[in-house]
């Protein structure tokens, strides 16, 4: 398509002088694997954007941060907001009046229901399902297949149907 691949982080300084015009696009799916590339690549001095595939339907009152990747099949509904350097994959469901923190990744088939608030570095598994009205705390992984019926605590690992915390 036209644009330079930046491949090993250990040539990044390098590539920078080489690249600087060009914005980066982070794609890992791991929240935390995405802000730290952020992290390095800022202090290096790199900027980035989005990434919105054609086929996403997206409501014109929903805002979208910087840095998001929203992939094919993705559904954003009214007045829902999607944060910064937050993964969408393909065909995830954020309905109406939604959030999803900074860092966040929604995995393929994902739904999150009215009124859901994801916070910051959370990792949303495929096929779950979150109910309406649910705070999803920061650093909370969901399983997949997972439906969550109530608010899960910071750094949750949560499973099942009902979704239950799993133990450590």
């Amino acid at each position: 398509m036209g644009y330079p691949i930046i491949g090993a982080d250990k040539d990044a300084t390098e590539l920078y002088t080489k690249f600087k015009r060009y914005p980066l696009i982070l794609t890992p799916d791991l929240p935390l694997l995405r802000e730290k590339l952020f992290n390095f690549y800022t202090a290096l001095g790199f900027t980035f954007t989005s990434l919105i595939c054609k086929e996403a339907k997206i409501s014109r009152s929903a805002s979208i941060g910087n840095g998001t990747v929203i992939q094919n099949g993705v559904n954003i509904s009214s007045s829902s907001i999607i944060g910064n350097f937050v993964k969408l994959n393909t065909n995830a469901n954020i309905m109406h009046d939604s959030s999803i923190g900074d860092f966040s990744t929604v995995a393929p088939d994902a739904v999150v229901l009215g009124r859901v608030t994801v916070q910051n570095s959370c990792y949303i598994g495929s096929n779950s399902t979150i109910l309406p009205d649910i705070l999803i705390r920061k650093l909370t992984t969901v399983g997949a297949g997972a439906v969550v019926t109530k608010d899960t605590k910071e750094s949750d690992i949560v499973v099942g149907i009902p979704a239950r915390e799993i133990i450590r």
